[in-house]
């Protein structure tokens, strides 16, 4: 197949989103499909990429680290007509996921779409009264944006239930983000002994960890708080912070204020290619966050073989075996209850082998694998519609 990836964040950006594209550009190329990503410009790209196109953009302004374009869709109609694209996955709403929308509809692709972000949880950006009404946009918009596919993919239950409850009436799957399992066993020895002197890590240390960007939205305060807590009860206990974003100078403030500096490590933002190395370094994997979709980092610490521990939360649903790959929380005394359980004899290391095999069924090659099947299913569907369907099953099967 010939497939459109469109999506505003894309590698070397580190987010859930664009690890998650990148991913799966390279395993639908490995079953034989033609991939042509579209996304933003990055200064940091400065060699061509395989059928990757980049579109002029600029910072956002509420969100530095992230870019935007608004490519005119008479631009490119003239290149994706050359592609000959069976399927445009659209995986984002703005900029290139509206350019993708745009073509699909005036070419008569057939349409994906996969909604990885919440928007009404990021309106305190915007600073301004009214956050209600905000809440109410972001709604709007998502629905008004999904109703132009032919079909939407949901990470997870929670998601498929959120959009239903915007009125969504197009049809909506549920399809876990795919992991590349093997990358997480792959971890370089040296490096993590490298970085365990870098960060004073001992083996004796208790490492909670946490992966991700770090901002309001996901909560990583709670964990300062956590630690707190922690420091009376266990002098072993440590949080390492892996990731970057608009609260880390703030997070970094409070752990001084609150004593805890000596107990909390952050790293700043670290590349994909390495991040195998920062999971190994930690005993178990926590999150506060309950802005989560795809829950890709739970799925990304099993791989590492690391249990969770979780603010419950409805993304955890078929990922979290209470008490078998981790613990989810509702309260402080859930929380300390659970690390007791988790650290006890460390336990959460002897879980390393239930944790990876907890997750096998969202493999990287599953998951592209699954995704092809719906691809073809929605191009079938698509071509019935159009009145196509020799003509779309000669060039499928050729």
């Amino acid at each position: 197949m010939n497939i459109g990836i469109f999506t505003d964040t894309y590698y070397p950006e580190v987010n859930g989103v664009a690890n998650s594209a990148y991913q799966l550009k390279g395993e639908l190329e490995s079953e034989g499909n033609t991939v042509y990503v579209f996304t933003v410009s990055n200064p940091e790209m400065k060699e061509m990429e395989y059928n990757v196109f980049r579109l002029r953009s600029v910072p956002f302004a509420l969100l530095k680290e992230r870019r935007v374009t608004y490519s005119l869709t008479k631009i490119w109609i003239n290149k994706v007509k050359e592609l000959h694209l069976d399927v445009i996955h659209t995986q984002t709403e703005f900029g290139v996921g509206h350019l993708g929308r745009k073509l699909a509809e005036q070419l008569g692709i057939p349409h994906v779409h996969t909604y990885h972000t919440i928007y009404e949880d990021y309106t305190h950006y915007l600073r301004i009264p009214g956050n209600q009404k905000l809440k109410g946009i972001a709604r709007t918009f998502s629905r008004s944006c999904c109703e132009k596919a032919d079909l939407i993919i949901a990470p997870t239950e929670k998601v498929k239930r959120l959009l239903s409850s915007y009125g969504v009436k197009k049809e909506i799957i549920i399809q876990p983000t795919g992991v590349n399992i093997s990358k997480f066993d792959r971890y370089d020895e040296d490096e993590v002994l490298r970085l365990r002197i870098k960060y004073h890590l001992s083996g004796s240390d208790h490492i909670l960890l946490s992966v991700g960007r770090v901002s309001r939205e996901k909560n990583q305060i709670e964990l300062i708080e956590k630690m707190v807590r922690l420091k009376k009860t266990d002098p072993m206990a440590k949080l390492l912070i892996v990731g970057n974003g608009p609260e880390l100078e703030f997070l970094r403030h409070r752990a001084c204020e609150e004593g805890i500096a000596d107990r909390v490590v952050f790293t700043g933002e670290v590349a994909w290619n390495g991040v195998e190395n920062y999971y190994a370094l930690g005993d178990a994997f926590v999150c506060a966050s309950s802005s989560e979709t795809q829950g890709l980092t739970y799925i990304e610490s099993l791989a590492a073989g690391k249990p969770i521990l979780a603010r419950k939360d409805e993304c955890l649903e078929g990922i979290l075996q209470e008490g078998i790959n981790g613990y989810g929380y509702s309260t402080d005394c859930d929380f300390l209850e659970s690390y007791q359980k988790l650290f006890s004899d460390m336990k959460c290391r002897e879980m390393k082998e239930i944790c990876k095999e907890s997750i096998q069924r969202i493999s990287l090659q599953n998951f592209a694998q699954t995704l092809e099947r719906t691809y073809h299913k929605v191009c079938w569907a698509h071509a019935v519609e159009e009145g196509e369907v020799y003509e779309k099953a000669h060039q499928l099967a050729g």
